[in-house]
């Protein structure tokens, strides 16, 4: 073990006030399960460390149910890494009553230089063994993640895709390194949660469909930058997945920017949860979401600019592709009775759908105004609400947008004035949450403007809620500024300012 750990970190720890017999004797009279579980909790090389301390700790440390192995770029060399591991296993030994394993985690993010490509080999494929000797204890939580594999990596070992063990599977890399061929036997009878992060699944992500058909019990999947654009069609299909989270946000080169997949069909017909962020698909076909409760949905639409007119008014405006029509999607899901629009998404609602489908079960909707330096086009916003009978609680995360006449419906952009008929008026919302990002801070009269405009105009609310991220003296002006209005409000309306 000493060759892992500088001599340093060892009489650090040799140093300490917790290296006294008292402490040391209490410690060591507590059941061996118990050493392990508290030693389960603590990062390997701390835990390693303590072995120091006490004979009798001394391989304690190799028990616990759980091991998280990681080695990163600032540990210098990789045999001492593998000569620790080996010792693990080597201490634990083949029988998985002695030390059952319930958890493996093993990250390898070290970068592997040219002169290393022996040592990276040899790591390799002592993590293939390491992986072997976890599914023989019987793990049921496995995570690997690796970043960055030598050129001789043949993949992981299939015993993982036929473990009737694993409940739980992670697997991550970078840039769609593929770890297992398409056509690999899967059968994962007791899986329940499948995490993959920019994994390389073949040609058409025939790997993908493998992996999801052989797990018969799946509930949780997640799928994270698996480039499904490159598909000549993407889905996901299963009649068990209750939680489902989709997110692509990395562009590995720069035309793949000017992507996006071209059918996208979802059959799953008992899913709860779902986490959508992905760029607008030309098409959607299959959609099954029956069961639906909630979602949040950040849709990213492909656009151009206009007709490249010197003037003002041209100058914001936007041409879609024909093609470009997510009404589909919306109308799958408008069962749901929470909604989260990220800014992206509003967009999509105003320019990428020719329609806006009613949402006749929603009673909360959240809207997120600003992302990432992009303001939100709310001309969506006044259709949106109009189509939510139902609904019972509206948030902004934010209240900074795109201003435009378009979105009067709403508020007062650029001094505008509200239609007679505002959808605001006729909205059954009775609580209202503001999330301040800031804004207040620089407009704190052009905030209080909007929040007083909510307040005279919506006549079925009973709870109007301000949270202020700013310092102590801002949520104090925006206090008194909230004060000097609330007598617009129905007198039913109880009005809180809180800090975010």
């Amino acid at each position: 073990m000493s060759r892992f750990f500088a001599r340093e970190e060892i009489q650090e720890v040799q140093g300490t006030h917790i290296n006294n017999r008292t402490m040391v004797g209490i410690i060591s009279g507590l059941p061996s399960e118990m050493r392990r579980h508290l030693l389960s909790f603590l990062p390997i090389r701390v835990a390693a460390l303590t072995s120091s301390l006490s004979r009798d700790w001394r391989d304690e440390f190799c028990m616990t149910p759980t091991l998280k192995l990681r080695l990163d770029d600032d540990t210098d060399d990789m045999i001492p890494f593998i000569s620790f591991v080996n010792r693990i296993v080597s201490i634990r030994g083949p029988d998985g009553d002695r030390s059952p394993l319930r958890k493996f985690h093993l990250t390898l993010h070290r970068v592997i230089d040219r002169h290393e490509a022996d040592q990276g080999n040899l790591l390799f494929e002592s993590a293939n063994e390491w992986i072997n000797f976890s599914l023989a204890k019987g793990v049921t939580i496995l995570t690997l993640c690796f970043y960055q594999l030598p050129h001789q990596y043949d993949g992981l070992p299939e015993a993982i895709f036929v473990a009737s063990s694993l409940v739980k599977l992670h697997i991550a890399t970078s840039h769609h390194a593929t770890l297992f061929p398409s056509t690999v036997s899967v059968l994962l009878p007791c899986l329940k949660s499948l995490r993959l992060d920019m994994v390389g699944l073949g040609d058409d992500g025939q790997g993908f469909y493998t992996l999801l058909s052989g797990c018969p019990i799946i509930e949780e999947l997640e799928m994270k930058d698996l480039a499904w654009f490159a598909w000549s069609s993407s889905s996901v299909c299963s009649s068990t997945l209750k939680v489902l989270s989709i997110c692509w946000d990395f562009y590995a080169h720069e035309d793949e920017r000017h992507q996006r997949p071209a059918s996208v069909s979802f059959v799953t017909p008992n899913l709860l949860y779902l986490d959508y962020n992905d760029d607008t698909a030309g098409d959607y076909k299959a959609l099954d979401f029956a069961s639906l409760v909630e979602a949040e949905v950040r849709l990213h639409l492909r656009v151009e600019q206009g007709d490249g007119s010197d003037s003002d008014e041209d100058e914001d405006e936007l041409e879609i592709p024909q093609q470009e029509d997510a009404s589909d999607f919306f109308k799958a899901i408008c069962n749901v009775q929470k909604l989260l629009l990220h800014a992206d998404t509003l967009q999509v609602l105003a320019f990428g759908c020719l329609t806006i489908h009613p949402f006749p079960n929603l009673t909360e909707l959240i809207i997120e105004s600003y992302h990432h330096d992009q303001l939100s086009d709310w001309d969506s916003v006044p259709l949106l609400l109009n189509n939510c009978p139902q609904l019972h609680t509206l948030v902004f995360m934010g209240l900074t947008h795109q201003p435009k006449n378009t979105c009067g419906n709403v508020c007062r952009c650029e001094g505008g004035v509200v239609p007679a008929h505002s959808c605001l008026q006729a909205s059954p919302v009775k609580v209202l949450k503001i999330y301040d990002v800031g804004q207040a801070a620089l407009e704190m009269d052009r905030f209080i403007g909007m929040v007083r405009h909510f307040l005279v105009t919506m006549p079925h609310l009973e709870s109007f809620l301000v949270y202020c991220d700013g310092s102590a003296e801002t949520r104090m002006n925006l206090s008194r500024g909230i004060r000097r209005i609330q007598g617009k409000a129905s007198p039913m309306c109880r009005i809180q300012v809180r800090e975010c």
